[in-house]
């Protein structure tokens, strides 16, 4: 009989590791929300569409721009922006670089993740909250204590503060764990009536609250209603984290009025996302964590760095080592 692996989160750390595994395990992979990708998020709403995580990802690695290639190839990405310009207090400057390709996900950021996920076996909005021994395996259950199956192995690809509070105190590596270091980030969503023309698809600020702006519109694939998508900083995140959402987003939109000249507060839509754990501050410095003793382990890009092909390479470094393991057995 297969090992049975279960792994916590279907973004691009968990699809991966689940894909290579797939052929030599029984894979399960638990995702506490409906849709896939993790912070390669789309949201639709009134007819707008917004990335409002992951902006773009690039590919260095054969194996990852392979991936990305097969993804265009099959419709599930394409090529955005042609350029990132810089937007400052005093204007506009013109990006002028030559730049390696930037991918997105079609229709949405999720599209890419989704394609990647074709024919593996998910529960979605199966939240696991608690690993229980039992002899030679793992008992999974929700919040609601509900037994959601046994496992022998069990690999977290969540952020590593939330990976942290779900392993055993006996798990090898909460010391790795505990060395990262993870920041939040917000992100405004304006729907807009008319259109609009700033003369860029896609910007980064130099603002002491904003950090990125997208021009929905311009990228392949979306809505041709006009939306934009703007990133605060990340220190200016972590340390308004906990604070009244309505201050969060007047104080956004006030440094968008400075920046563009135009007030943005009477929008046809405005929504605010906060991401908790956006950022990788500091990585685990090491490819991936396991407890052979235990049969746990995690992967993510925060083993790594700040980059989706890092997510790639840790669940791709992991999977090796497990297969290597399993054919082994």
């Amino acid at each position: 009989m297969k090992t049975s692996i279960a792994i916590i989160g279907a973004g691009i750390a968990g699809i991966t590791l689940a894909r290579n595994l797939s052929a030599h395990a029984d894979v399960t992979i638990f995702e506490k929300s409906r849709g896939l990708g993790g912070r390669m998020a789309n949201r639709r709403r009134e007819g707008f569409s917004f990335d409002h995580g992951a902006q773009y990802f690039t590919a260095r690695s054969p194996a990852f721009k392979a991936a990305a290639e097969q993804a265009v190839a099959q419709g599930h990405a394409s090529i955005w922006p042609k350029a990132v310009h810089a937007l400052k207090a005093d204007g506009l400057v013109t990006d002028t670089r030559p730049t390696e390709p930037r991918y997105i996900g079609l229709p949405g950021m999720s599209g890419f993740a989704n394609g990647l996920a074709e024919g593996l076996d998910i529960r979605k909005e199966a939240t696991v909250a608690r690993l229980a021994a039992s002899r030679d395996d793992w008992v999974l259950t929700d919040n609601e204590d509900k037994d959601l199956g046994r496992f022998d192995l069990v690999i977290s690809t969540a952020p590593a503060p939330q990976t942290i509070r779900l392993m055993p105190e006996a798990f090898s590596a909460h010391a790795a764990l505990k060395a990262v270091e993870m920041s939040g980030c917000f992100t405004l969503m304006i729907g807009l009536d008319a259109p609009l023309a700033p003369g860029f698809e896609a910007a980064r600020i130099e603002d002491h609250v904003l950090s990125w702006i997208a021009v929905e519109a311009s990228k392949p694939g979306r809505s041709e209603k006009t939306a934009l998508t703007i990133h605060s900083r990340n220190d200016w995140a972590e340390a308004n984290l906990e604070r009244d959402r309505g201050e969060v987003q007047a104080e956004m939109l006030e440094s968008l009025k400075r920046l563009l000249g135009r007030d943005f507060s009477t929008a046809a839509w405005l929504d605010l996302h906060r991401w908790r754990y956006a950022n990788v501050e500091k990585p685990a410095g090491q490819p991936f964590l396991f407890d052979p003793a235990l049969g746990l382990g995690a992967c993510g890009d925060w083993c790594l760095g700040n980059r989706v092909e890092a997510a790639a390479e840790s669940a791709t470094a992991l999977s090796e080592m497990l297969i290597a393991r399993l054919q082994g057995a």
